[in-house]
């Protein structure tokens, strides 16, 4: 296990005053190691198996932890943990002040845009709020309406009882995911603790538009995310003015329409600029097909499939606090 040192100058003094004095962040190596601790008793009791039970969440948002047994994960520091209802309810009426429905879609792209600089092969980048560094980058064009949302959120949390709880990056989380609640998605349960960037990530790790399905696949799968949770995540595109329906409603549209391929359709000048070039290839994929037609055919599962894979997205490359 590498314990790195929290970096200076990320965290506001209110923040640092509810901290301990050495706050610390964790990344834990061999992922997905399968070694339970000698310590872990084979036996454990009541109270161990409640406590495993309540933890487990938290520890799907620690990509090393992957495969090993909820018990034997280690967290340094406080590390993520959840809102209390008060602090939770303080961050949705601040949200509702500042983020319209008609904002949701650019809050979605905000966190995908934010995650997208993690490479697993380098070990850094990752959601932590360096897209505010970013924002010039052509990767990222339109996203300062978004930046100016968390903005915005952080000066009136002010106050409040998350007053000083969350960072620029958990924001960055919880706007993303209330933007999918508010437009009719699956409610999530998001994790806090993310330490913020003091400059910006490496660039070029955003897919390309011209790549081709593998290369989406191959890109997402340096991130740590599988064939499955790609395809779950694309469905946001649901979101916006691509042509996937009501650009304010979240549900299955995307892959329907994926499968029906109207830019095909030469006669029809309008239908040929629905969507973008990476996802025209999707449906044509063998495997990206078989995921697409079953969200097509099953919104539950796609909503089920697609809040996992958020919570895992939104975790990726975090440094907790």
């Amino acid at each position: 296990m590498q314990v790195i040192q929290q970096r200076q100058g990320v965290a506001s003094p209110s923040q640092a005053a509810r901290r301990p004095s050495r706050p610390v962040a964790v990344r834990c190596e061999n992922a997905g190691s399968s070694t339970r601790p000698s310590s872990i008793s084979p036996q454990p009791n009541r109270r161990q198996l409640l406590s495993a039970v309540m933890a487990a969440p938290l520890l799907q948002c620690l990509p090393w932890a992957a495969g090993r047994p909820a018990a034997a994960a280690e967290i340094g520091g406080e590390g993520p943990r959840y809102l209390t209802p008060e602090q939770q309810a303080a961050i949705d009426g601040v949200f509702a002040a500042v983020m319209p429905k008609s904002k949701a879609p650019v809050m979605v792209r905000l966190v995908f845009h934010d995650a997208g600089t993690f490479s697993a092969a380098t070990g850094d980048g990752g959601v932590n709020a360096s897209i505010r560094f970013e924002l010039d980058r052509p990767d990222n064009f339109g996203l300062k309406r978004g930046w100016n949302v968390i903005e915005a959120a952080a000066l009136r949390l002010k106050g409040t009882a998350a007053d000083g709880i969350v960072s620029k990056a958990d924001l960055i989380v919880l706007a993303a995911a209330y933007g999918v609640r508010i437009t009719g998605g699956p409610a999530m349960r998001v994790a806090v603790g993310r330490l913020d960037a003091a400059a910006a990530d490496p660039d070029g790790r955003m897919p390309e538009l011209d790549f081709s399905a593998q290369q989406q696949l191959a890109n997402f799968a340096d991130k740590g995310l599988g064939a499955q949770e790609f395809v779950a995540l694309c469905g946001s595109h649901t979101l916006g003015s691509k042509g996937y329906g009501d650009p304010v409603t979240f549900d299955n549209t995307y892959y329907k329409t994926l499968l029906a391929a109207p830019w095909t359709d030469k006669k029809n000048e309008m239908a040929q600029h629905t969507g973008i070039a990476t996802d025209h290839v999707l449906a044509d994929d063998p495997t990206c097909r078989p995921l697409i037609q079953r969200y097509a055919a099953d919104q539950p599962a796609f909503f089920r499939d697609f809040a996992a894979a958020f919570e895992k997205m939104s975790c990726v490359g975090v440094q907790w606090a």
